[in-house]
């Protein structure tokens, strides 16, 4: 799932020098732009187009350890259907609170939302949703997450 594909890409733990805990690091902005299988529908599997553009803020204790990185998140998916060139394009923007010792990932915000003119919402996942490093494990969840739920039906519908 694309979602997941986004999640991994940004969900980064490697260490960084030791500074003073009251001073986080701040790496980035960094932009990441590619295509991914985003969900397979009667006929055709929907292709995201994405642009990322995300900034982290890396928080150390006095001892050096890695407590807590935030990231601001925001861009565009658009989702295709390659067979007939149909196209739905949606911003995102969320905050993502990762904890390093349970290797959790806490977002809040836009994931994902695609309107569509006299359709209204057809794909909406926003909210907060807790998962791991690969968004398969979702230790919590509020509003809809079509995308992390598997509910695809509404853009297979507009994009068919």
């Amino acid at each position: 799932m694309a979602a997941s594909v986004a999640l991994a890409g940004l969900l980064t733990f490697a260490a960084h020098p030791a500074v003073l805990a009251t001073e986080p690091v701040v790496l980035g902005p960094f932009r990441e732009e590619g295509t991914s299988e985003f969900a397979r529908c009667d006929g055709f599997t929907i292709i995201d187009q994405y642009v990322v553009v995300f900034s982290q803020k890396r928080y150390f204790d006095q001892d050096g350890r890695l407590i807590r990185i935030i990231e601001d998140v925001s861009g565009t998916d658009t989702l295709i259907n390659p067979t007939n060139g149909k196209s739905y394009t949606g911003r995102f923007h969320n905050t993502v609170i990762i904890d390093p010792a349970t290797r959790l990932g806490a977002t809040s915000g836009i994931i994902y939302r695609i309107t569509v003119p006299g359709a209204g919402a057809v794909l909406l996942d926003v909210g907060r949703i807790v998962t791991d490093r690969t968004g398969t494990i979702i230790a919590f969840q509020a509003g809809p997450h079509q995308a992390f739920d598997g509910d695809f039906a509404g853009i297979c519908r507009v994009l068919a």
